[in-house]
C-alpha cells in the first residue's frame, strides 16, 4: 500500500514522488493545464494538473475527496524569501466525488454567513481553515491543562452526567425519566470531585455540565464543558489560586507553541501573564473601578461585565503587567452552599474569581468540610438536606480542608480567540433554540 504523506511534511520531500489525499479546496482550469488546491488536516498545497487530469474533474464540485501522486517541486513565488512547494501530478484518483454545490462558500478566508447559517451547516463549515483552527486551539488547551495537572501528580477522574438531585439547587436543571424515577443532568461535577478528596487528595478532569438556560444570547449554552480541579489539605485560598494561575501559565504558552499557525491565521495575540497575577478583594476591585472610571458600583454584590473588562484590560496590565487578576471575598448570597464562609465575616465567602480577557474565566474557593456546617449551609440556601445525602455523607467520615475551581472550556476558547459568541467556540452548540446538528 502506498504511504500517504501529509501536506505539512511536503517541504521535506523535495524532488520525491509522494502520495497525498484530501479535499479539493479550490480549482482553476487553463487551456492545457490547471491547478487544484488540496487540503488535508495539516494544511493546503497546490497541485499542477495536466489536461487529461482536468477532464477527470469535469462536473465535480469543491470538497470532492481526491488522491494525488506526483513529484514535489518548488513553487515559484514573487517573494524570494518565501519558499513554498507544489506537486506536479502524475496520477489522480477520485475517492469521493461531490456533484452538488456546497451550501455555504467555505473556501474563502472567512465563512461569509451569519451565525445560524454557520451552525446549521456545520457538516461543511467546520472545514474552513479558520473555523478548524478554533477547535485545534481548544484541543491544545485541554492537552496543556492535562499536562500541567499530571505534572503536579494529581489524578484525572471522570464524572457522571446523570444525578439523583440538582447539584447546585435552583430551577436551571434538566429532568430525565430514569427507569420511572426522576433524574437530572448534572449542573456541575462539584459534589463528585469533593467526594474524591478522601481518596486522591488532588484531582482534575473535564466534565459535562447542563443548565436549562432559557436565553439564546452570546453568553449562554445549555451544554458545556468545565476544567475541574479539587485539592485536599489546603491551608488558604492561596493554595488553590496558585494552581489556577499555574494551569493558565502552562496552558497559554503551550497553545502558542503548538498552535502558532492557528493563532496567526486568526490574528490572535495573547495577553501578558506578568510575574504574578494580582489578588484583590471584591470591595477593593469595585473601589478601583470607581476611581479609574468614575462609575460607582461599590454597593453591588458582584462585578459588572464593564468592571471585569476594565480590571483585566486596563488596570492589571498597567499596574502589574498582567492581563489577569484574582478577585476574592464574594458575598455568601452570590456563592453556592458548598463554599466556605469567611470566619472573620460570615456575610462573605472564602472564594475567588479569576478575571482575564475582559471577563470571569475561573471561579473557585474553599469548601465546607464539616457536617453540621454543611447541613446548615444547605438549609440557608432554601434546599432540602435530604436531597443531598450522598454528598453530605462524606462530611461524616473525614474530609480534609479542601478547595478547588472550575473553568469553562468553551468560554476560555472564546476569550483566547476573541470570538463574539460562545457558540462559535462550541463545535456542536446547544441552547434553548438549537438541538442540531
Amino acid at each position: 500500500m502506498t504511504s500517504r504523506t501529509l501536506i505539512r511534511d511536503l517541504s521535506h520531500k523535495m524532488g520525491e514522488t509522494v502520495t497525498i489525499a484530501g479535499w479539493m479546496h479550490r480549482h482553476r482550469s487553463m487551456s492545457k493545464f490547471g491547478f487544484a488546491i488540496m487540503r488535508d488536516r495539516t494544511g493546503l498545497v497546490q497541485v499542477v494538473l495536466e489536461a487529461s487530469q482536468l477532464e477527470q474533474l469535469k462536473g465535480l464540485q469543491v470538497e470532492s475527496v481526491l488522491k494525488v501522486t506526483g513529484v514535489v517541486v518548488e513553487k515559484k513565488s514573487k517573494d524570494p524569501h518565501v519558499k513554498e512547494v507544489e506537486i506536479q501530478c502524475k496520477l489522480l484518483e477520485i475517492l469521493s466525488p461531490v456533484r452538488d454545490a456546497v451550501p455555504v462558500n467555505i473556501n474563502n478566508a472567512d465563512v461569509e454567513a451569519n451565525l445560524d447559517t454557520l451552525l446549521d451547516n456545520r457538516v461543511v463549515t467546520l472545514r474552513n481553515p479558520k473555523q478548524r483552527a478554533i477547535f485545534r486551539v481548544q484541543a491544545a488547551l485541554v492537552h496543556g491543562y492535562r499536562e500541567y495537572m499530571e505534572g503536579q501528580g494529581f489524578t484525572e477522574i471522570f464524572f457522571p452526567i446523570l444525578a439523583g438531585a440538582a447539584s447546585e439547587g435552583g430551577a436551571e436543571f434538566f429532568t430525565v425519566n430514569y427507569f420511572d424515577r426522576e433524574a437530572t443532568l448534572t449542573q456541575s461535577a462539584q459534589l463528585y470531585k469533593q467526594i474524591t478528596m478522601a481518596v486522591y487528595e488532588g484531582v482534575y478532569g473535564l466534565s459535562y455540565s447542563f443548565r436549562a438556560e432559557k436565553f439564546a444570547t452570546s453568553r449562554h449554552l445549555t451544554e458545556f464543558n468545565q476544567f475541574e480541579f479539587e485539592l485536599g489539605f489546603v491551608e488558604s485560598m492561596e493554595d488553590v489560586m496558585e494552581h489556577a494561575e499555574g494551569a493558565l501559565r502552562y496552558m497559554l504558552p503551550y497553545v502558542e507553541r503548538e498552535c502558532a499557525d492557528e493563532l496567526k491565521l486568526r490574528g490572535v495575540t495573547l495577553p501578558p501573564l506578568g510575574e504574578k497575577f494580582p489578588r484583590i478583594s471584591l470591595a477593593n476591585a469595585l473601589q478601583l473601578y470607581k476611581e479609574g472610571t468614575g462609575i460607582d458600583e461599590t454597593s453591588e454584590p458582584d462585578l459588572s461585565p464593564a468592571a471585569e473588562k476594565w480590571l483585566s484590560t486596563v488596570w492589571a496590565p498597567k499596574e502589574h503587567g498582567s492581563g489577569f487578576v484574582f478577585v476574592t471575598d464574594y458575598p455568601a448570597s452570590k456563592r453556592p452552599f458548598y463554599v466556605k464562609l469567611d470566619p472573620n465575616n460570615p456575610n462573605n465567602t472564602q472564594s475567588f474569581d479569576l478575571v482575564g480577557f475582559g471577563c470571569e474565566i475561573i471561579s473557585g474557593g474553599l469548601r465546607v468540610n464539616n457536617y453540621e456546617e454543611q447541613i446548615q449551609r444547605i438549609k440557608d440556601k432554601g434546599l432540602n438536606p435530604a436531597d443531598f445525602e450522598d454528598y453530605t455523607m462524606m462530611h461524616k467520615y473525614g474530609i480534609p480542608p479542601e478547595g478547588g475551581f472550575g473553568m469553562g472550556l468553551q468560554r476560555l476558547t472564546q476569550n483566547v480567540l476573541g470570538l463574539a459568541n460562545i457558540k462559535e467556540a462550541t463545535i456542536f452548540p446547544r441552547d434553548v433554540q438549537r438541538l442540531r446538528p
